[in-house]
């Protein structure tokens, strides 16, 4: 099939593109980084999970657990038990991965249609 190389190398060019077009600047996106904690139940208080678009230096219950759940007095008992975490990812691998599937989707598709549609025809001609 000749028509496989030419569409390989425009699918890397997609990709370069797509790599380019991103955000230019070294700045996350609000939705990239966030910070978790799970709080398990206390006293009569289910757990719960809290999560807040904060700074690294900033991510502990005191600064993510809003409402705080329990009175002032065991506000430190109820933070010590949470387990806060910093979490980060990549929405440019995130995008690029799926534009790499449905790529691969596509071509795959093609192919399909090629198989049912042009080969037979080939072959009767050839016969």
């Amino acid at each position: 099939m000749a028509v496989g190389p030419a569409w390989a190398s425009s699918l890397w060019v997609l990709l370069a593109l797509a790599a380019l077009a991103g955000p230019v600047s070294g700045e996350k996106n609000s939705e990239d980084v966030r910070c978790k904690c799970i709080c398990p139940p206390y006293k009569e208080h289910a757990g719960d999970i809290f999560s807040k678009n904060i700074s690294q230096k900033d991510c502990d219950c005191l600064h993510v657990v809003e409402p705080m759940p329990v009175p002032g007095p065991d506000v430190e008992a109820y933070c010590l038990r949470c387990e806060c975490k910093y979490e980060e990812r990549s929405s440019e691998t995130i995008k690029i991965t799926i534009i790499i599937y449905l790529s691969i989707l596509g071509l795959l598709l093609l192919y399909m249609v090629y198989l049912t549609l042009v080969e037979p025809i080939s072959l009767d001609i050839h016969s």
